[in-house]
């Protein structure tokens, strides 16, 4: 999954809904996670959350935390080791201990991955198929684990238009992820009929 799916019907005279996904990757954070699931509560934005399996292992009140709260969870592997450097057989590896982890922790399924970078080989794509995980990727990205400033982050959001099907792709180990996700909100209940929704909702 790159993309989602199109404009969903929105009622006889009022047109049609967008549906785009938020989601995050590289936690749980201690620090920032916390807050932003602070954030996407008052505005009553759903998301996905693609955690790092050891870090899921130290912070499992944080993980239980954003399944409490109706996100989805994601698995990134149990290390985020660099994708040219990890074998085949040690990624797979890697992504049954944290999809057994996130079970465990959230009492719930968990079969949604997105390989550390986005990099796979066809191996990897291949042996997350048999083990019937589906692979989501992304088609916008602010790089916010690149930016400096809060300004930064919510010039993003005010450039930002959304488009039926987008999954954006944060990072809730930086600080940058929460403005841009206070600036974006203001597309909830927009004229345009935008609408923030887990991955998992588009798989239903």
């Amino acid at each position: 999954m790159v993309q989602g799916p199109g404009c969903s019907p929105k009622g006889r005279s009022s047109g049609r809904v967008c549906d785009v996904a938020l989601t995050f990757d590289d936690g749980p954070d201690p620090g920032h996670t916390p807050k932003l699931l602070e954030l996407l509560d008052k505005y009553q934005i759903k998301a996905t959350f693609f955690l790092i399996g050891e870090k899921a292992a130290r912070h499992r009140g944080v993980v239980q935390q954003i399944a409490a709260a109706g996100h989805a969870l994601g698995n990134h592997s149990y290390s985020h080791a660099e994708p040219c450097q990890t074998t085949t057989a040690v990624f797979l590896d890697e992504i049954r201990r944290t999809r057994d982890l996130l079970e465990t922790i959230s009492n719930r399924p968990c079969t949604l991955v997105r390989p550390p970078k986005g990099v796979l080989s066809a191996g990897k794509q291949l042996g997350l198929w048999r083990l019937r995980m589906t692979i989501a990727l992304w088609n916008v990205d602010p790089r916010d684990y690149s930016m400096h400033s809060r300004q930064q982050a919510l010039t993003w959001g005010a450039a930002y238009r959304p488009r039926a099907g987008d999954i954006v792709l944060l990072h809730d180990n930086h600080p940058w992820a929460t403005p841009i996700v206070q600036s974006v909100s203001r597309f909830r209940g927009h004229a345009g009929g935008v609408r923030f929704v887990r991955l998992s909702d588009w798989l239903q």
